[in-house]
């Protein structure tokens, strides 16, 4: 008998690919809510009517570099097996977009709009929640099938 045989017959051979399943969709859909993020820092700006001061511009030189590379990483994930670093990377930047209106000041609370604030922490949570749900799914497909996962 030879090495990937038994009395029943050869052993199945088994695909490289994982077949399409839920947790794919689910990789998918965070993917691309990551990516509608991304956009969402670059437009907000024009959509919430931030002031013409110096530390609304601030704000939206900020957004607009996190966007930047939150729509250049999803769009990697996209075209590319995704894997943990990807996830870090969005997650450092969802926690800098929650820190960066307290730590940066934009020029103090009294002139830095409300809503600049408000959409730099809500989207930052939301990337970290994006994040720390990707990692887990990536955790949960490498238990469950380590050798696709690599």
């Amino acid at each position: 008998m030879g090495p990937h045989s038994s009395a029943r017959g050869p052993a199945p051979v088994r695909d490289t690919e994982p077949a399409p399943d839920a947790r794919g969709a689910r990789n998918r859909l965070v993917t691309l809510l990551m990516l509608l993020a991304g956009v969402w820092l670059l437009l907000a700006p024009w959509f919430l009517d931030y002031p013409f001061t110096d530390a609304a511009v601030d704000a939206q030189r900020n957004e607009t570099g996190v966007g930047i590379v939150v729509v250049l990483t999803a769009g990697a994930r996209m075209v590319r097996p995704r894997g943990w670093l990807s996830d870090l990377i969005i997650l450092a930047l969802g926690i800098w977009l929650v820190v960066a209106p307290f730590q940066i000041d934009y020029g103090g609370p009294a002139v830095t709009p409300e809503t600049a604030q408000a959409n730099e922490v809500v989207t930052g949570v939301v990337l970290v929640v994006l994040a720390v749900a990707s990692l887990l799914l990536l955790l949960r497909i490498r238990r469950t099938t380590p050798e696709d996962a690599r």
